[in-house]
């Protein structure tokens, strides 16, 4: 009877365990991480048990999102092996050791925030006589499974935030510094880029460029340097420094290159092990073709008019030509701009012969001819037509042919042979004179003889 009271009382004293505060406490090591996509975070969890009076106590580790997104976890021991059914078994007055892992998989991306909370149910076991082992006739055991235990611990919360741990950003300008994206043969264009760290860690970079062609044409001779040296550092989120950097590309079309619209492509490579980027918008630049010009306000003269006699005599004038070329060095068949023929003409005859120049992007050479006119422009002709062409025989292909001649007008008056006549009729006069002069001294000298 004595006994059946006993194990009558043990046995409340075990089930009104079950309805009470547990005497396990946890603790964890750090309950605010910054967790990288891809990557794990660990945090120690220490379980204490405060409990003298049994030998022995199951704790169940109850592991919730209140979120309703659980991200992948687990729960070991401190040799990372796999609890039993999530449970973990504690001595009189002892404690263990248990490491959540939680890894940010597919449900978890960079920005994401998400809170998991645990909490152990711990259920009493009793051991008469302080043995390890008890055998069925004389143990009193509190059977209820600690998964079904009132008896709750404190709650430990740990809030996760997801990161990229290594990403950047490339943000390309749609022009060079010279405003546009037109570049010439041979000339160094500088196209501004920012790099920006978007990542948490500090990562460093490699770069690479390459140059394409829209239309295939060769690419052979570009120089393209991208303006920061491999291994370049930036640091991340995580810490403080320069994350952001401005730089400029330096691109130097070939001396051959053929007009088109060409691609350069920047890419920037993580060596921290993050995603290559390239800029954000693509860099296309167009090589022109080549745009010989002369305008009307080109063509000058030496004289503002001249004159002509009825003999076919004629002042000289010196016509000048001032030519130019606003576009590339070479078309599309490989002809350059080294030699450009100039031709002039008065009434659509040639004056004097071709002539060559060398016109590259952006020169302007004056040339020049002399020229005596042929006749005088009549009444209802404002002047002479004075033409000046550039290429004519359009060797060399050109974006724009409408601009390669222009025509001037100049005055030519005629003027009667007066001139000539008088100094005739005036050397005929003195003639005349120094011939009667010389008779009368002959006849006045005879006559003294006499």
């Amino acid at each position: 009877m004595a006994l059946a009271v006993v194990a009558m009382f043990l046995a409340t004293m075990g089930v009104s365990n079950v309805n009470a505060a547990s005497p396990v406490s946890i603790a964890a090591d750090q309950t605010t991480f910054d967790i990288m996509v891809g990557g794990t975070i660990t945090t120690v969890l220490t379980i204490t048990s405060q409990d003298s009076v049994y030998k022995k106590m199951n704790l169940f580790l109850h592991v919730q999102w209140p979120s309703g997104t659980s991200w992948d976890y687990s729960l070991t021991d401190s040799n990372y092996d796999s609890l039993s059914n999530d449970q973990v078994t504690l001595t009189k007055g002892g404690s263990a050791t248990v490491l959540l892992t939680v890894t940010c998989g597919s449900d978890c991306d960079a920005g994401d925030t998400n809170t998991v909370e645990v909490t152990g149910q711990s259920d009493p076991k009793f051991y008469p006589g302080g043995g390890s082992n008890c055998g069925s006739s004389n143990c009193l055991t509190d059977t209820t499974p600690a998964s079904s235990s009132s008896n709750t611990t404190n709650t430990i919360i740990i809030t996760l935030t997801a990161r990229t741990g290594f990403s950047h950003f490339v943000a390309c300008d749609t022009e060079h510094n010279g405003g546009d994206n037109n570049v010439y043969q041979g000339i160094t264009y500088l196209w501004p880029y920012t790099l920006t760290n978007t990542g948490w860690n500090t990562d460093n970079y490699q770069f690479t460029s390459t140059v394409t062609s829209e239309s295939g044409a060769d690419v052979t001779g570009w120089s393209v340097i991208p303006g920061l040296s491999n291994g370049k550092e930036l640091t991340g989120s995580d810490s403080t420094g320069i994350s952001e950097v401005e730089a400029l590309i330096e691109i130097v079309p070939a001396l051959t290159a053929r007009p088109g619209t060409y691609n350069i492509d920047l890419v920037v490579s993580s060596n921290g092990g993050g995603p290559s980027e390239n800029c954000d918008n693509p860099i296309e630049v167009i090589v022109p073709a080549p745009d010989l010009e002369i305008k009307v306000s080109d063509i000058d003269f030496s004289h503002t008019s001249a004159w002509i006699s009825t003999r076919g005599d004629s002042q000289k004038v010196t016509i000048y030509a001032t030519v130019r070329n606003n576009g590339g060095n070479i078309d599309s068949d490989g002809v350059n701009t080294n030699d450009v023929t100039v031709k002039f003409y008065a009434d659509s005859a040639p004056i004097g012969t071709s002539q060559t120049v060398s016109l590259k992007h952006g020169d302007e050479e004056t040339i020049s001819v002399d020229w005596n006119p042929s006749r005088a422009h009549t009444s209802d002709e404002v002047g002479l037509v004075i033409t000046v062409k550039v290429d004519p025989a359009s060797d060399i292909g050109e974006s724009d042919e409408s601009n390669n001649d222009a025509t001037s007008y100049f005055k030519v008056v005629r003027t009667k042979s007066s001139t000539p006549s008088f100094f005739m009729g005036f050397f005929a006069l003195i003639g005349s004179v120094a011939v009667a002069v010389m008779l009368s001294s002959y006849y006045r000298n005879k006559d003294s003889e006499e």
